[in-house]
């Protein structure tokens, strides 16, 4: 397992459209992904569950992988997050 934390810093967070870029980035790797917010784990392959955790501008996340592409799943994510989910 291999886990980086990251802040989301895009205006809308986590919700709708940058949820979506995020799951489908998920989806690129044969990993297990889960993201952490405020303590409570959520899968991150899941449209449900990202849009569970809530997480806001300015919410520390954290992203684990956990599988055979784990490093390249969390060098993959961590860019995503980074760049912003999408936004323009």
């Amino acid at each position: 397992m291999v886990k980086a934390t990251v802040t989301i810093k895009n205006k809308s967070g986590l919700h709708a459209r940058p949820a979506s870029v995020f799951v489908k980035e998920t989806l690129k790797y044969k990993s297990a992904i889960n993201i952490i917010v405020n303590g409570k784990e959520y899968n991150a392959k899941s449209i449900l569950g990202v849009l569970a955790a809530c997480a806001r501008t300015g919410t520390e996340i954290e992203i684990q992988c956990i599988g055979e592409d784990e490093e390249a799943a969390l060098k993959g994510m961590v860019a995503a997050v980074e760049a912003g989910l999408g936004e323009e």
